[in-house]
């Protein structure tokens, strides 16, 4: 294959944001760790306050109980925020480049791949979808990769997640056809 051939991608699929998993998933997280940053605070600041104060101070738990509701809220906000950030945000400028000899993971505006997956070592592609991805169209496309033997000789397998694609089964086919690095014949 000539250079010119190599960084021409066969197929381009872009990654589909979807709104109600960062409402289900981003809420869920952010609201678990929130909740235990929270208590956190709360155990944290009540041993403060007591230390300061004395310990039969009744105003030291309302004290506690309002900084770690703080504490929490924050918490809660600033993990939504970052999730909103992954799960919307990077998803929507994120591409999946099918090459004749690799799968490129790439963000818009950035010279380089985030990843680079080579077909040659890739073994398997495993397609997912949820109830979350499905009325969309969507899937989590799998790259398994046979990855170098470890000390003891056994081989190791490496998963290399494409999360909510869309027209998932055209992408997966066109990686199976390129699997071990070379094109194979369909049918």
């Amino acid at each position: 294959m000539t250079a010119e051939t190599d960084d021409t991608p066969l197929l381009v699929a872009r990654a589909t944001p979807v709104p109600r998993q960062f409402r289900l998933v981003g809420g869920i997280h952010s609201i678990a760790i929130a909740l235990f940053v929270g208590a956190l605070a709360l155990i944290a600041l009540k041993f403060a306050a007591d230390a300061a104060r004395g310990v039969a101070s009744d105003g030291n738990l309302r004290f506690a109980l309002a900084w770690s509701a703080v504490a929490t809220a924050t918490a809660f906000f600033a993990l939504l925020a970052l999730h909103h950030r992954a799960l919307i945000g990077a998803r929507s400028r994120t591409a999946y480049l099918v090459f004749a000899d690799r799968v490129e993971i790439r963000r818009d505006g950035s010279p380089r791949p985030l990843a680079v997956i080579p077909l040659a070592r890739a073994i398997a592609v495993e397609s997912w979808t949820g109830p979350l991805l499905r009325p969309g169209g969507l899937a989590t496309l799998t790259i398994v990769e046979e990855g170098p033997p470890d000390p003891a000789g056994r081989r190791r397998h490496v998963f290399h997640p494409l999360p909510n694609v869309a027209e998932p089964e055209a992408v997966a086919e066109a990686i199976r056809s390129r699997l071990g690095g070379r094109p194979r014949p369909s049918g």
